[in-house]
């Protein structure tokens, strides 16, 4: 699916609704997260309903286990979701907070952005980022995506990196 250095994707499965639960109710990882539901209940039907995704195949909602090389740990995960109408997908990461600041998140996004970019080359890759969201705001910029607003419908930055033009 998608592999870098330390860190490879794979499909969501039942042995990892515990760090799910762990992380996702961690007050430091859903500050500003807006995750529906953090139940047990809940994650197991959410791993269930995404265990089959397939990589960038546009399907409407997508999500990935991101798991390291050395010892096969969850480390977080990573939402896409494609939009036809707008030609874009969105991006969303969650690294477990014990995880955080090791260049996980970077790292992955690198190459997940390059996939997009290679395989959609037309495609916009879109962040949403609560505005007090400082880490992930530093972080999309360091990957190359530009702010275009702040949209108060959303309460979120909407961040982009433009696809190629036809």
């Amino acid at each position: 699916m998608l592999q870098t250095t330390r860190l490879y994707l794979r499909n969501l499965c039942s042995a990892d609704v515990d760090i799910l639960f762990d992380y996702r109710n961690d007050i430091r990882c859903n500050l500003y997260q807006r995750y529906e539901d953090t139940s047990r209940a809940y994650l197991q039907k959410f791993v269930h309903d995404y265990s089959n995704s397939t990589f960038l195949s546009k399907e409407e909602e997508q999500h990935y286990a991101i798991v390291c090389n050395a010892d096969c740990s969850v480390v977080g995960d990573l939402s896409l979701f494609f939009s036809e109408n707008d030609n874009c997908f969105t991006i969303g990461i969650t690294i477990a907070p014990l995880l955080q600041k090791q260049g996980y998140a970077y790292e992955l996004l690198h190459e997940v952005i390059a996939q997009i970019q290679q395989q959609y080359p037309s495609v916009d890759i879109v962040a949403l980022i609560e505005k007090e969201n400082m880490q992930s705001i530093s972080l999309f910029k360091k990957l190359g995506f530009i702010e275009e607003c702040y949209a108060e419908s959303i309460q979120s930055y909407v961040f982009t990196i433009f696809g190629k033009e036809d």
